[in-house]
């Protein structure tokens, strides 16, 4: 039997793939609905470089289509970042390198700042480290990249959990 029948034949299997949450890997996903209660959410400035990363991030998140609402609740992040050289040769210069990037999250209503909600996200990413000053630099970079996304992704889901847990309890 050619390819082009085995193809044809599984044509009518293609919308069972749907409905077991099967998705291209490269292709486009659809834009979730933005959460009023998650935009409602103001993020306060972070210290350092990636601090700005991550609070622009998280905005970029937390309200996708700049929803104009009246801010609910302030979101409070402090990062601690930490470089670690792995993999070490014999004439003690590194090959490896891991970024440690732990969050500590702070929620708290935006009228009388009492504190609601805390929780802490790690996240760790490795680089090479090459003989290209430059190179190794553009790793390093990308590596801390990395955990800011992954931290801000830890954090986003946690808030809408949370956020999804009060809506339940109020109503």
């Amino acid at each position: 039997m050619s390819w082009s029948r085995r193809a044809l034949l599984g044509m009518p299997l293609l919308p069972l793939l749907a409905g077991c949450g099967f998705h291209p890997m490269y292709g486009e996903e659809e834009a979730e609905a933005v959460d009023p209660e998650l935009a409602s959410v103001t993020v306060l400035p972070i210290a350092d470089r990636l601090g700005q990363q991550l609070r622009f991030m998280l905005r970029e998140q937390l309200n996708p289509d700049t929803l104009d609402v009246t801010p609910r609740y302030l979101l409070q992040v402090s990062l601690n970042a930490q470089r670690i050289d792995l993999g070490l040769q014999r004439d003690a210069t590194s090959v490896r390198g891991r970024i440690d990037l732990s969050a500590s999250m702070h929620l708290s209503r935006a009228d009388n700042h009492k504190e609601i909600f805390q929780w802490s996200a790690i996240s760790s990413a490795d680089f090479t480290i090459l003989s290209d000053a430059y190179a190794a630099q553009v790793a390093e970079d990308d590596a801390r990249v990395r955990t800011i996304r992954d931290v801000s992704r830890q954090i986003r889901l946690r808030l809408s959990a949370f956020l999804e847990r009060q809506k339940r309890r109020a109503g």
